[in-house]
């Protein structure tokens, strides 16, 4: 099979390129061989083809996705060429203990108390007691987490650490392990819960399924992002922030992202930087040594299954595109 590699090699990915092409007829070719290859590659390894070299590329079977979240992909060629597309959530526990931190560090007001001890501002015990000193504690809190996937069943595994009661919201309805309800409803699902967690990739169906309506019944509640900075409606956020209906909100993904003509960016259209009650995170979630080996082993993982059964391990639904 020969596969052309968009995405960055590790030394990681170097070593299981090796490995596996040893044992399987594996040829590979990078970024700089792509205009002169695409007309015989088999299968590509990224996200960044367009529609043009899609057309050229006329034997392409498959497109590997070393991670998650495949809704960049150009879909209406894909679909018209029924080429397979295989994504990878080898990370999916390492992102759930991003969310976890996230929402620590957003309850126990842990990037607040930092900035103001950063100027001598103390809380607390020394400053004698006061109530609007206290954070929140993540012990037996009830939770909602939006999105049963991989990263969500992890996280639901760490919550249990907490003996928190955990509901879940997933399309179908059926039971799924560590979680203690399930529901198809949003509104239910974030009914009498203190923290909310979305962990549900971008698809036609869940863009901004957080909107103003929904953050209208989130008073007093936290909302934790792992999924996608689109699946909340940026600006009914920011309103909903500024008007006090819900408690805080911590994120490690957004609406703007740098590119090599922008390498400074904020990551908003809104200054969300500026309230207390929100953290921050560059979307850094899968970003570890174990998050980084985990998503690769996967991703050969999908490979080899291909080359021996002629089904990869994930396959993507071109209609929910996840």
């Amino acid at each position: 099979m020969e596969i052309l590699v968009l995405t960055k090699i590790t030394d990681y990915f170097e070593k299981m390129m090796k490995k596996y092409s040893e044992t399987y007829d594996l040829t590979w070719y990078t970024t700089k061989d792509i205009e002169r290859v695409l007309p015989k590659i088999d299968a590509v390894i990224g996200a960044s083809l367009t529609t043009r070299q899609i057309e050229k590329a006329k034997n392409l079977k498959l497109i590997f996705i070393p991670w998650a979240g495949a809704e960049k992909l150009p879909w209406e060629i894909i679909k018209k060429r029924k080429i397979l597309v295989s994504n990878s959530h080898g990370n999916g526990k390492i992102v759930a203990e991003r969310a976890l931190s996230l929402a620590l560090a957003l309850l126990g007001r842990v990037v607040e108390f930092h900035k103001d001890l950063e100027k001598g501002i103390w809380h607390g015990f020394v400053k004698g007691f006061k109530v609007e000193d206290l954070w929140i504690s993540l012990q037996k809190k009830p939770v909602a987490i939006l999105g049963t996937g991989v990263i969500g069943k992890h996280l639901a595994k760490l919550l249990k650490g907490f003996e928190c009661t955990i509901k879940g919201f997933k399309r179908h309805v059926e039971k799924v392990e560590g979680f203690d309800k399930i529901t198809d409803s949003i509104f239910e699902a974030i009914k009498d819960v203190d923290v909310v967690f979305l962990t549900l990739p971008l698809t036609n169906e869940t863009y901004h399924i957080i909107n103003e309506k929904i953050l209208n019944k989130m008073k007093g509640k936290y909302l934790i992002n792992v999924g996608r900075g689109e699946l909340i409606d940026e600006r009914a956020l920011y309103n909903a922030l500024l008007k006090g209906k819900i408690a805080g909100f911590a994120s490690d993904v957004w609406y703007e992202y740098p590119d090599k003509n922008r390498e400074v960016a904020l990551p908003f259209h809104y200054p969300f930087h500026l309230f207390k009650n929100v953290v921050i995170s560059p979307h850094v979630g899968g970003y570890t040594i174990e998050g980084q080996n985990g998503r690769i082993d996967e991703l050969f993982e999908n490979i080899i299954q291909y080359l021996t059964t002629g089904k990869p391990k994930n396959i993507v639904d071109p209609e929910k595109m996840y």
